[in-house]
């Protein structure tokens, strides 16, 4: 009977003196703050003051939209591949089947396949596709990591301009001398051409986008943590 006429009412087990005890009556309490010991703790919070993220800005408006140019670039690739797969079968089906000729099939996909590997370098890159051995990073110390993931993203940009300048004068001269394949289908060559500096160039790009995220500490050196080793 005590319990219920109580303004803090106890549970059933508590004897009826509980109440009249200033511990007890401290501890049935419920506006009393928390102790300090027991504030729960903000993991957001502790980890964002441990890995500050870098501001938002123009740089990150301009590496996005080189990433959407590699994943458009590595969609076209798939689709160049799949074509050229359905090429063969067609093909296949004239030679085989119909015991007929061909006359563009062979270099249709020869060039597609060329096209799509040269369009899909900077989706692979995006994806951190190419050939990479990690063995020195991982045994490198952060500082001397980081210069050598400068160094080779600085020589990634360097033969990418070099192959994509070079690849844009074959393909001018192709157009302008009006070279042709040496094929019954005569295919202007500045059309397959063409796929070099388109890949080399957004090669380009993707390495320098992924130089700028690197040097303003968006991303770590060859994707490692800094405790690697």
């Amino acid at each position: 009977m005590s319990n219920a006429m109580s303004p803090h009412p106890l549970p059933i087990d508590l004897p009826d003196d509980f109440a009249q005890t200033q511990s007890a009556s401290h501890s049935v309490k419920s506006d009393m703050p928390p102790p300090p010991d027991v504030e729960p703790i903000d993991d957001h919070h502790a980890k964002a003051a441990r890995h500050p993220m870098p501001p938002k800005g123009p740089l990150d408006a301009f590496v996005a939209v080189i990433h959407t140019a590699s994943r458009i670039c590595g969609i076209a690739s798939a689709t160049m591949f799949g074509v050229a797969m359905l090429i063969i079968c067609q093909l296949v089906f004239i030679r085989y089947a119909l015991n007929d000729s061909t006359v563009w099939q062979t270099e249709a996909v020869i060039f597609l396949m060329i096209g799509a590997t040269l369009i899909g370098l900077p989706y692979v890159q995006l994806l951190r596709g190419h050939v990479n051995v990690d063995l020195l990073p991982l045994y490198l110390k952060s500082g001397a990591r980081m210069t050598l993931a400068v160094l080779t993203l600085l020589c990634g940009m360097a033969i990418s301009a070099l192959f994509g300048f070079y690849g844009l004068e074959l393909v001018l001269e192709a157009y302008d001398g009006g070279w042709l394949s040496e094929t019954i289908w005569a295919v202007p060559l500045w059309k397959p051409y063409s796929a070099l500096p388109i890949g080399f160039g957004l090669l380009f790009l993707q390495f320098l986008a992924d130089f700028l995220t690197l040097i303003t500490r968006r991303s770590t050196p060859f994707d490692l943590r800094d405790d690697a080793l």
